[in-house]
């Protein structure tokens, strides 16, 4: 066999596949705690200080795909306090006032001077201005909602 042998075959096989499998997976970014980066179309709710702390600033978005017109809801959350602290969120995607969407991103440490985001998962276009606003917990026991982000698409 000139220096391949089946071990070899095998080794290199499994990895190709192992390399399929990755490839093929679907990007998902949602629930989960991840940084902020800002999306191309977005709109934002205003930011506020979380009821319990003036270092917790958060505010909800909503991203939009324009190539198939769906909508994530985002809450952002930024730790100005001097030290760790241990957020949950839940994002409510709306249309009109009938919530379609809940998702929690689990209560995770937040370092010191950190923006993260809890991503929502994407929506098709409800028939009306898509909304969305976030319950954040702080520390596992003091919650409090964000202002509502409502999508308005431009004229």
């Amino acid at each position: 066999m000139s220096g391949i042998t089946r071990r070899k075959v095998a080794t290199v096989g499994a990895l190709m596949v192992s390399a399929l499998a990755l490839s093929a997976a679907p990007a998902s970014a949602a629930p989960n705690w991840q940084p902020w980066s800002a999306p191309s179309d977005y709109q934002c709710g205003p930011t506020t200080a979380h009821k319990y702390s003036v270092n917790i600033k958060m505010q909800t978005c909503i991203i939009r795909n324009p190539s198939n017109n769906t909508f994530q809801g985002v809450a952002i959350v930024v730790n100005n306090a001097p030290t760790t602290v241990y957020l949950e969120a839940v994002v409510f995607q709306k249309n009109g006032t009938t919530i379609l969407r809940n998702d929690t991103c689990t209560n995770k440490p937040i370092p010191a001077n950190t923006r993260v985001a809890c991503y929502g998962d994407t929506i098709s276009n409800p028939s009306t201005f898509p909304k969305a606003d976030s319950y954040i917990t702080l520390n596992t026991k003091y919650g409090y909602f964000t202002e509502e982000a409502v999508y308005i698409t431009a004229p």
